[in-house]
């Protein structure tokens, strides 16, 4: 008796979380900044290799193999992640976000919702980071704790209101003077009862099949314009986050 109490208990707390969780992605949406007029031009996403499918268990999986990124190493790329929620760059006296030139047109606001238990700052082993961004027409914003935190990577848990909805690992290996960076997500929830419901609202609602071609596009395109000004921030790392590129 016990047991089935307890039981409806946590059906009830997971479908009322579920029902925040739809108005929250449902309610206003994400404010849109202008477009940055950024002193370069990305490649071509279709040229890196993306795939997503859905699983027997009706989660997405999906997979982005991105290019090759020349002379930046991997401790780069961690540290530009550790920056990007906190830093400023000043590109031709005007101060920006980090964040605003990681994509050219679809970056709002990055934060940091929980900082680091160890008191590191930024996007840390631990944290928990706040985004509002878009993909195309299609809003996105969302909350994730960062786990795991090093130069060979890090994996971000989605959550909202202490669920868990899936995982995002990025790996970076050495490789020929600079990295390869591939990231692997997983979306969706093992919780009996609403994790089928939620599996199909964020299959059909949220990372429907033409949020996932837009979403595939954006990562490709923002981790692509890493070689344009990375190894020019990171020449100035002990800069206390704010950063001039020429």
């Amino acid at each position: 008796m016990r047991i089935a109490i307890r039981l409806l208990l946590l059906a009830v707390i997971a479908v009322l979380a579920f029902a925040v969780y739809v108005v929250y992605f449902t309610s206003s949406p994400v404010a849109r900044d202008a477009p940055r007029d950024l002193p370069w031009t990305l490649p071509d996403y279709r040229g890196a290799t993306t795939n997503w499918d859905v699983g027997e268990d009706g989660k997405i999986y999906t997979s982005v193999e991105h290019f090759f990124l020349e002379d930046i190493s991997p401790a780069m790329v961690a540290w530009f992640y550790q920056q990007l929620p906190i830093a400023t760059v000043d590109l031709d006296g005007e101060q920006l976000p980090l964040y605003h030139i990681f994509h050219p047109t679809e970056h709002g606001r990055l934060w940091v919702l929980e900082p680091a238990p160890n008191g590191e700052e930024g996007m840390a082993l631990g944290a928990v980071i706040q985004r509002e961004e878009w993909f195309g027409p299609f809003d996105s914003r969302g909350a994730a704790r960062f786990v795991e935190f090093s130069d060979a990577g890090m994996l971000a848990i989605p959550e909202f209101a202490g669920i868990a909805i899936g995982s995002v690992r990025h790996s970076y290996t050495a490789h020929n003077g600079g990295t390869r960076y591939r990231v692997d997500t997983v979306i969706g929830s093992d919780l009996p009862v609403l994790g089928p419901v939620l599996n199909w609202y964020l299959r059909t609602q949220v990372f429907h099949p033409d949020m996932l071609v837009q979403w595939q596009r954006h990562q490709v395109e923002e981790v692509s314009s890493l070689q344009f000004f990375l190894p020019g921030i990171y020449a100035q790392r002990g800069n206390s986050g704010a950063y001039v590129l020429e």
